[in-house]
């Protein structure tokens, strides 16, 4: 929760935010009007909730939940596009109309996905593997367990970050009832969205909710250590590790974990001038409300990983791989999810993986989909005990 006692007001929050840099008398005026009234368009147009403020706040006081609380206010009150509500009785959600392009192999393995057999253990593909980029879940790094994901399975990150707890205890309950009947006591998470929300929020809003979570990256890490991952090719790259906003908000050995694991797929890392907890918000967050301020963000990025001349980026999220890989290929530098490296050292080929192109296509589709149908981004919805309504 937001410590509004310790809050000294000082505005370093908003004047040293990334996206907004504002004056420092401005940002202090700007922290005033927020703690009183709970309101504010600059957070509301310009915020990512990225969790930066957190990091260099002087008295940590969480001001990121309070910019949490604004939005959640917000949203409740105006409603979202039907596009941002993750359910399986939305057809018009941003996954589904993606699915209208699947392929039958596509099709095979989202109906796996979303029907899994029993087991204690299994890689959790979340959302955007099984309807974006199907091909990372095709390796033998994910065959000890089942998987399970898809709409049906969704994280609901979308409702927590934008409606608040509420419905988020809702969805989690709902989440928790259906891991029960499949017999889940451990999931592997490739998506660091997800890992929070079943990590941290879930089991501070859902009685009952222990389920065991495990990030991809530390698992592949346990089973080299264990002598259970063979790397037969040195991964001889220069690389850098974009580290995602959603981790400031996890035990900060995750950021070392990850490098280890690099490190020795034999990979040279370079840190950005913003690494690790001070890293950069890729933008994605506020391509909504902010196209223009999304896209700066999107360059200022990738001209910190161009500045120390890398052959790669490397990604553990995929809102990160979807907003700068495009830019990322643009310059010449190679842009990765972190299990593509590990496929390469195990000797896979990745040929036929294509990031950026992947990205471009259903951004594209999506767009024109909207073009034929302005009511997917004009209309507005909330969500009520879990239930869709038009506003």
């Amino acid at each position: 929760m937001f410590d509004e006692e310790n809050c000294n007001r000082c505005g370093v929050c908003l004047n040293k935010c990334p996206f907004m840099q504002l004056p420092i008398e401005e940002a202090k005026e700007e922290v005033s009007n927020m703690i009183e009234t709970k309101n504010s368009n600059k957070i509301i147009y310009d915020c990512a909730l990225c969790g930066y403020c957190d990091i260099i706040c002087p008295t940590k006081c969480h001001p990121s939940t309070l910019r949490s609380e604004i939005k959640w206010k917000k949203f409740n009150e105006k409603g979202l596009p039907i596009l941002a509500f993750m359910s399986e009785g939305n057809p018009y959600n941003a996954m589904l109309i993606w699915s209208e392009t699947f392929t039958e192999d596509q099709k095979r393995d989202i109906e796996q996905y979303t029907n899994p057999p029993k087991s204690k253990e299994m890689f959790y593909v979340g959302c955007q593997i099984p309807y974006k980029f199907p091909y990372l879940a095709k390796t033998n790094l994910l065959e000890e367990f089942p998987k399970v994901g898809g709409i049906k399975y969704c994280c609901n990150i979308y409702t927590y970050s934008f409606l608040g707890e509420d419905e988020a205890k809702i969805q989690g309950l709902e989440l928790l009832n259906k891991f029960e009947k499949i017999g889940v006591e451990k999931l592997i998470f490739l998506c660091p969205g997800c890992f929070r929300m079943f990590n941290t929020v879930y089991p501070s809003l859902v009685e009952g909710f222990d389920i065991e979570c495990q990030n991809i990256h530390d698992y592949l890490l346990e089973k080299y250590h264990k002598g259970e991952l063979d790397l037969k090719n040195k991964i001889d790259q220069r690389i850098t590790f974009h580290d995602p906003c959603e981790w400031r908000h996890l035990d900060k050995k995750i950021y070392d974990s990850a490098r280890e694991f690099l490190e020795i797929l034999g990979t040279e890392i370079v840190e950005m001038k913003h690494s690790k907890e001070k890293s950069l918000c890729c933008g994605l967050p506020i391509q909504p409300s902010n196209r223009s301020l999304a896209s700066k963000m999107t360059r200022k990025r990738m001209s910190e990983a161009k500045e120390i001349d890398v052959d790669g980026i490397v990604f553990s999220c995929f809102g990160c791989i979807s907003t700068l890989s495009p830019s990322a290929a643009k310059k010449k530098i190679k842009p990765y999810y972190i299990t593509e490296l590990a496929q390469l050292a195990i000797g896979e080929n990745i040929s036929h993986h294509d990031i950026p192109g992947t990205t471009e296509k259903y951004d594209t589709y999506l767009l024109n989909k909207i073009v034929k149908n302005p009511k997917l981004i004009e209309e507005k919805y909330i969500l009520k005990k879990g239930e869709i309504t038009r506003i």
